[in-house]
């Protein structure tokens, strides 16, 4: 939502009180660390549970974890120095009918193989859904690992794997983010229940 540099919106600021991860942290008395980026992948949220963010878990109590839609992917240009975001919606391939539309700007020399990554069978829909198991198993293995009590959302109705909730939208309204809220309000009681029984919400933070 901007740099040291930048100024988000009034728009940007707000949003930043009313997501539902800030929600969930004022009504546990928490402080909230969201490192979520709109749009990113499953390989993204893995890398920064497995490396950028992996030696401050220990300062961490819980984690909250959205996986998402398992046709996104990420890839380092040396060029650019960064990572850069890859997806079905992006391309618009495979008949995905999305409003995203590939700027002009990122019509570089990796278009093109990008694009074929997923129109000429290289990209399919087992290779996702093992690529999403890898990461679900992942997350689920590094956070036991570290004593970390875990919830693992997805936005992924087409999921396999058991998640402790699904998210019916990718991108919920208001109403559905309270229902969200009071959802995994519940699932984090009977996970810290199980870690520490007869134990309050209160007490326990």
């Amino acid at each position: 939502m901007g740099n040291d540099t930048t100024k988000p919106s009034k728009e940007q600021r707000d949003y930043l009180y009313l997501r539902w991860s800030k929600k969930i942290c004022d009504e546990l008395g928490a402080e909230e660390y969201n490192f979520a980026d709109s749009g990113a992948s499953n390989h993204r949220i893995l890398r920064n549970l497995a490396q950028v963010q992996y030696k401050g878990l220990k300062y961490f109590d819980l984690i909250v974890i959205q996986m998402t839609f398992p046709h996104r992917f990420e890839w380092y240009d040396n060029d650019r120095n960064n990572w850069r975001r890859i997806s079905i919606e992006k391309y618009n391939t495979l008949g995905y009918r999305g409003t995203n539309i590939l700027r002009k700007k990122e019509n570089d020399t990796f278009t093109e193989f990008w694009r074929s990554y997923y129109e000429s069978g290289m990209y399919s829909e087992d290779y996702g859904r093992v690529h999403e198991e890898i990461c679900f198993n992942s997350i689920k293995s590094i956070c036991k690992a570290n004593n970390l009590p875990l919830i693992l959302l997805s936005c992924n109705n087409k999921t396999e794997l058991d998640f402790d909730y699904i998210i019916k939208k990718s991108h919920p309204d208001e109403i559905e983010q309270e229902n969200m809220i009071r959802d995994l309000l519940e699932l984090y009681e009977q996970k810290m229940y199980q870690m520490i029984p007869n134990c309050s919400r209160q007490n326990r933070l």
